[in-house]
């Protein structure tokens, strides 16, 4: 990136990457195309951007180095964590790797759960269209050889396992407390010493929570629920299943994991660095860079979009360059025919630069202009070409192509006003002087005519 981009103060911002309203192409598009698909419809992207890119670097960390990878996932919906997983095995070059994936694809919310996002899933299940796009979005990613799928609740299923079976657990159920604790107490069952349990969905952890909406809420079963202490939402029974059974467990922006040694369970060591968002959900994740003049930047993929937040219909009038000095270069060339056009329709906001010999001096549009101060309040915007030259008839106003013509110009007026003033007082003076002496001359004759007459 170019050194006068980091001077904007613009910098890349991974964990506050959200889910792009517009991806890059439709999940028709993608349909057609071959191509992966983790938008908006069907409730396909689940988690926050960058919880995928956390768990490639849990499970990088946990799986390297092992000649033989055996994955289990609780939990696909469209494949998103299963292609994360299966991506990190193929990265690392691991020959012999297979995931499992149990998932019912079934209608699961319950008419409490009102809110839109859960009548989306509900739907998406029912009618197939999820787990369809399941199985294209594998195949999109060319997994289906390391993918196995088991459609079936966990509760049915996981029992059947023999112990100790995978290498790597990841959790992404249901997530009502007795499920996810059965759950858990299976995956603690079925992982291998030294392997990892993993999950999503603990955004908070029980010593950060408020009690008393916590006990009521577990007890309700509600999904997902505003802690009052902390302002965060959060999902209960997730919350109080893994802090229940765990005490030292690693935990950050709602993923969480422990790893087995022995009969014990500690947090693992994370040395996490280099984040990224997986390839396969890039389409559809915007990460910001910041404000520069008005408007959000973000980048969507391969491409640079940009959003202005003062608009009332601010997505429809996005932009969209193939790189951040290109999106840059075009928000500055706009802001610029912007305030010329604001200049040419409303006039540039009156500017006193100065007062000077009695006048205020003004910058209007690409010309200078003195006021008379004895106008009062003067505001250029409203005056029509008319009455400006009725007042520069009068010597209140003065124009100029600079602020030194105008200086001069007003220079000159006062100058003429002075003489003026000179000539009148010059007048005056000689008229007094005149009735001095007519008056002197009169006083002279009478007091003649008295001696006369003495």
């Amino acid at each position: 990136m170019e050194s006068w981009i980091l001077d904007l103060g613009l910098e890349r911002s991974l964990d506050n990457t959200r889910i792009a309203i517009e991806p890059l192409y439709s999940l028709a598009e993608a349909l057609e195309a071959g191509k992966p698909y983790f938008g908006r419809r069907l409730s396909a992207f689940q988690s926050p951007p960058i919880r995928y890119a956390l768990l490639a670097g849990v499970a990088i960390d946990a799986l390297k180095g092992k000649p033989k990878i055996r994955v289990l996932e609780i939990g696909s919906w469209a494949g998103a964590s299963s292609i994360t997983l299966g991506t990190v095995i193929r990265t690392l070059g691991i020959a012999d790797g297979v995931i499992t994936c149990v998932d019912p694809w079934e209608p699961y919310f319950v008419p409490g759960d009102a809110a839109m996002h859960y009548k989306s899933m509900n739907v998406a299940a029912g009618t197939g269209a999820i787990q369809q796009l399941f199985h294209h979005n594998i195949r999109a990613c060319g997994l289906v050889g390391m993918v196995e799928v088991i459609k079936a609740g966990a509760q049915d299923v996981l029992p059947s396992f023999a112990a100790e079976s995978f290498d790597f657990i990841y959790i992404d159920g249901s997530h009502k407390k007795e499920d996810v604790s059965h759950d858990i107490e299976q995956a603690m069952r079925l992982v291998r010493d030294g392997g990892t349990i993993c999950g999503d969905d603990l955004e908070l952890v029980k010593g950060e929570i408020d009690e008393a909406t916590h006990r009521d809420a577990v007890a309700r079963n509600v999904d997902y629920v505003a802690d009052p202490r902390t302002g965060a939402s959060y999902h209960p029974g997730v919350t109080e299943a893994v802090c229940s059974a765990f005490v030292d467990l690693w935990h950050d922006k709602g993923l969480w994991c422990v790893k087995r040694s022995g009969g014990e369970w500690h947090a693992p060591v994370m040395p996490i660095k280099d984040l990224d968002i997986p390839v396969h959900l890039q389409h559809t994740a915007e990460i910001p860079y910041g404000v520069f003049k008005g408007h959000e930047l973000f980048q969507l993929g391969e491409r640079f979009v940009a959003y202005p937040v003062s608009q009332p219909l601010w997505f429809q009038n996005r932009l969209v360059q193939r790189s951040l000095e290109d999106l840059v270069l075009m928000i500055d060339a706009i802001d610029c025919i912007d305030r010329r056009r604001a200049s040419r329709e409303t006039g540039c906001p009156k500017l006193i630069v100065e007062g000077y010999c009695g006048f205020n001096i003004v910058q209007y549009n690409n010309g200078w202009y003195g006021f008379d101060q004895a106008l009062g309040p003067t505001d250029i915007r409203t005056l029509v070409e008319s009455e400006i030259e009725v007042m520069k008839c009068k010597g209140s106003c003065v124009s100029g192509i600079s602020i030194d013509d105008v200086k001069m110009e007003v220079l000159r007026i006062v100058m003429e006003q002075q003489d003026r003033k000179l000539s009148v007082f010059q007048t005056e003076v000689g008229d007094l002087n005149q009735a001095f002496r007519e008056v002197s001359s009169k006083a002279d004759f009478d007091s003649s005519l008295h001696r006369k007459r003495a």
